[in-house]
């Protein structure tokens, strides 16, 4: 993959690089959020490694104009218990966040996790236990009862299912699923996704998880 790298701690920047190197990608690097903001503007990577404090654009920034251009797995690096910078960074579209210090392996693993869920996005078809959603039907069939749902649920579903374990805010829910020309409020989600439980109560694949504070996840049940 090419991968974006943004981290003003030149140590950290290098350990990153050469881990990331050592897996097979190819890295663009820089310590700066204004370069990374030019490079963001004429040139597709394929994934995004952000520390969220950086001189000029700061991480959400940066994440904020990649989801507005390119739908690629970001991660985020923060410092020791920072809540708020995980908050504002799931807002902004981010997929995970590490916490400084970190194993450079751990980055990696994440990073391929993160793509995984990615590659399952791309299925027409994405199958959780006895669960399937289909996107060429628009139909969401557990076990052996086939329902047609309304398509703002399914949108929202498929949206969630596409990325499980990821956290979704509701003005994210709302771009995704409803367009930015959207004139309602947030609640509409939380309308949607008490529609999708209830629907969901058959089975026990998966769940549409509350993250208090943050937004709603899609968790897959061993």
């Amino acid at each position: 993959m090419k991968i974006l790298v943004v981290e003003d701690d030149l140590h950290i920047q290098r350990l990153i690089r050469e881990t990331l190197e050592a897996d097979g990608h190819r890295v663009t690097a820089t310590a700066d959020g204004n370069e990374a903001a030019a490079w963001i503007d004429g040139q597709l990577f394929e994934a995004a490694v952000l520390d969220v404090m950086v001189p000029g654009r700061t991480g959400f920034e940066l994440c904020t104009l990649l989801r507005a251009n390119q739908e690629i797995p970001i991660l985020m690096l923060t410092a020791l218990g920072e809540l708020t910078d995980k908050r504002d960074g799931f807002s902004a579209g981010a997929d995970d966040y590490i916490t400084k210090p970190f194993d450079p392996e751990e980055l990696v693993f994440r990073l391929h996790a993160i793509a995984r869920r990615y590659q399952k996005a791309a299925v027409p078809a994405i199958q959780f236990g006895d669960v399937t959603i289909d996107k060429r039907s628009q139909q969401l069939t557990i076990g052996t009862t086939r329902l047609t749902i309304p398509r703002r649920e399914f949108e929202l579903l498929h949206q969630l299912a596409s990325f499980p374990g990821r956290v979704f805010s509701r003005e994210e829910l709302i771009e995704h699923v409803w367009g930015r020309d959207f004139m309602g409020d947030d609640r509409t989600v939380d309308v949607h996704i008490k529609r999708l439980r209830t629907r969901l109560h058959q089975t026990e694949a998966i769940t549409i998880e509350t993250v208090r504070g943050l937004g709603y996840r899609l968790e897959v049940k061993s």
